[in-house]
């Protein structure tokens, strides 16, 4: 599944979960570190409750992997979007 399709698939889903650490942060007064350090921990125990119930080894996902396509796909559009920027601020 390509990047875009994936990112609209899941768009609604990622907002609400933003929404929830947005009041989880307040809640607890976390810090930005401590959000992201929540975030790491959820997915772990995803990561790990989908290989404890997985007994097919070719289906098991790569968390690494994926989390790398997501961070390279964004930073490429974030790249291009820059690129963008620059040529319509200069007139051209």
């Amino acid at each position: 599944m390509e990047f875009s399709e994936l990112q609209d698939r899941t768009n609604e889903a990622a907002e609400e979960l933003e929404s929830v650490f947005m009041e989880i942060q307040q809640k607890h007064m976390f810090s930005k570190q401590e959000v992201l350090f929540t975030l790491a921990r959820v997915v772990d125990s995803f990561i790990r409750m989908e290989e404890d119930f997985c007994f097919d080894e070719s289906e098991r996902i790569d968390a690494e992997a994926v989390f790398n396509d997501y961070y390279t796909a964004c930073r490429d559009i974030t790249e291009e979007d820059e690129g963008d920027s620059t040529l319509n601020d200069n007139g051209n």
